[in-house]
């Protein structure tokens, strides 16, 4: 409460405050969440995110006080900073709206408007986010090692050439560093009649590959569908029909074709394990490492709709 006091003064002397933790830091989970209310309201007013790495948390103040300054309006509006105990500490205003399910995001009209949502950011913060955070992407064995220690059991050789040759196609097809959110999955995406807000900025501009975050929310619709491996993406199915037009939104959007985001899916899934396995975030390297397994296996069979 004393973080709060700190941060609002005007509303802790105005309104009687209760504050919930959504979940609770321990040695294994590095923050912690509380839901703020006031006056006994139905919604909260405000979350207050506390993480035990400054880092991490400057860096998510930093991303939305730039988004903030040029008038976006799909993240969270930014209250403060303090300190709560030994944790580092924002106040953010709740933002309304639930997760979608899948039949939602399945649905061309929401899908097409979160891509170019995204699309716009990316596209409006690139010269910012490069000139901000120094970021030299991982060299290919620094890739591979990685993913071997993820459990990979395939052949090595093979993925080196596979994710050389997405980047060669990112050159050849003149594609920008478009910094990515980083953890664009369902549950960081909001919904409220039409507006769409984003959470969890603390990764923005950790990679900078374009369609990381189209196919990092295409794989939790999978999840979401029970699918550990992504099954339908390698079949006609209504996932691989999202999946198809997500890709294409965005692809339009930032002016590169469709067929580039099929032929670097290995390679946005390789950085997505890297960033989380260096964020010792070991269940989303895990699957997503099940999910490259299954690729690798076939790519040939892989969104097939995206061919050129």
């Amino acid at each position: 409460m004393e973080t709060l006091r700190r941060l609002i003064p005007e509303e802790t002397a105005r309104h009687a405050l209760e504050v919930i933790a959504v979940n609770r830091a321990h040695v294994t989970v590095r923050d912690v969440k509380f839901l703020v209310f006031a006056d006994q309201e139905a919604e909260p007013r405000w979350v207050l995110r506390c993480h035990h790495d400054v880092s991490t948390t400057d860096r998510e103040a930093l991303v939305l006080g730039e988004l903030q300054r040029r008038g976006y309006r799909v993240q969270p509006e930014l209250i403060g900073q303090d300190h709560c105990e030994d944790m580092h500490a924002q106040l953010l205003r709740f933002c309304k709206g639930r997760p979608g399910s899948r039949h939602l995001w399945r649905n061309a009209d929401a899908l097409g408007k979160l891509m170019s949502q995204l699309a716009t950011v990316h596209l409006g913060l690139a010269d910012w986010a490069r000139s901000t955070f120094d970021v030299p992407p991982p060299t290919t064995p620094d890739l591979c090692d990685v993913i071997e220690r993820a459990g990979y059991g395939g052949d090595r050789a093979v993925l080196a050439r596979t994710l050389d040759a997405a980047r060669d196609r990112l050159v050849s097809a003149n594609a920008p560093a478009l910094p990515q959110h980083g953890d664009c999955w369902m549950v960081n995406v909001l919904w409220n009649d039409g507006e769409i807000r984003i959470l969890d900025w603390e990764f923005f501009a950790s990679v900078f590959e374009p369609f990381l975050d189209t196919w990092t929310f295409v794989l939790s619709i999978c999840e979401e569908s029970g699918e550990r491996d992504a099954a339908s993406l390698f079949k006609v199915s209504p996932n691989a029909t999202a999946a198809e037009h997500a890709v294409r939104r965005y692809a339009a959007s930032v002016g590169l074709p469709p067929q580039l985001g099929r032929e670097v899916f290995a390679l946005v899934l390789a950085r997505y394990i890297h960033l989380n396995a260096r964020r010792q975030r070991i269940g989303n390297v895990r699957r997503m490492c099940h999910i490259l397994s299954a690729y690798m296996t076939a790519p040939r069979s892989f969104m097939t709709g995206l061919e050129a």
